[in-house]
């Protein structure tokens, strides 16, 4: 028995196609149809991450800590930095997130001391992560970071890199957007897609968590 989804990326692009009546279901897509509905597929996901809400996609990284004021993150580029921690000894002080604004505000950038703020300034690819103030000497410490990760660029033959619960958004997502290529007006698709989707991003959240003081 299996509960982790595997559909590959082609059959997705088949069943979109299939909701708008491009490929008949007891036909397949040609390469072409198949290239196409691919490459809306990564543009769509692409999007998605605009929403801000893709728990599924949260990951962590180590990063050896050197004297240096900046790392880059290449070829890992976090979509957003959740939480950036400074480890030494095993333990970890949470550093304080900084615009860009107020990090070029910072009259030395190269004061020394324990690192105790950070700045992350995304790039389209090479990403850096500066850090204030930075280390003077080395000794195995590390910056322990929580980030949202980007979603793959994914071929035909991949699977398609969505957790099994977001299958059903992404099959009327792509098929929404294929009908506008394919020149189809089917306004139960666009409608099942917009619904499907708020199903999804509604999943995707963690439970709060209230902290109660003594009663007076």
């Amino acid at each position: 028995m299996t509960t982790t989804a595997t559909d590959t990326v082609r059959s997705i692009v088949l069943a979109a196609l299939r909701k708008i009546g491009v490929v008949a279901y007891d036909m397949e897509p040609n390469a072409d149809q198949t290239d196409a509905g691919v490459r809306a597929l990564n543009r769509m996901l692409k999007a998605w991450q605009n929403r801000g809400v893709n728990l599924w996609a949260t990951t962590a990284a180590s990063v050896a800590c050197t004297t240096a004021a900046s790392y880059t993150l290449s070829p890992v580029r976090p979509l957003e930095i959740l939480s950036c921690r400074f480890k030494r000894s095993g333990v970890e002080l949470p550093m304080q997130s900084m615009t860009r604004a107020e990090y070029d505000r910072l009259p030395v950038k190269t004061t020394q001391g324990t690192p105790t703020m950070y700045y992350y300034d995304r790039q389209r690819e090479a990403a850096r992560l500066y850090v204030w103030p930075v280390l003077a000497t080395v000794s195995g410490q590390t910056l322990e970071i929580t980030y949202t990760r980007e979603i793959e660029d994914m071929a035909a033959t991949d699977v398609i890199d969505v957790p099994g619960e977001f299958y059903d958004a992404v099959v009327y997502g792509l098929a929404a957007r294929l009908a506008d290529d394919y020149q189809v007006a089917d306004p139960r698709v666009q409608a099942r897609a917009e619904d499907e989707l708020a199903r999804a991003l509604a999943f995707d959240r963690e439970g709060s968590v209230f902290f109660a003081g003594p009663y007076a």
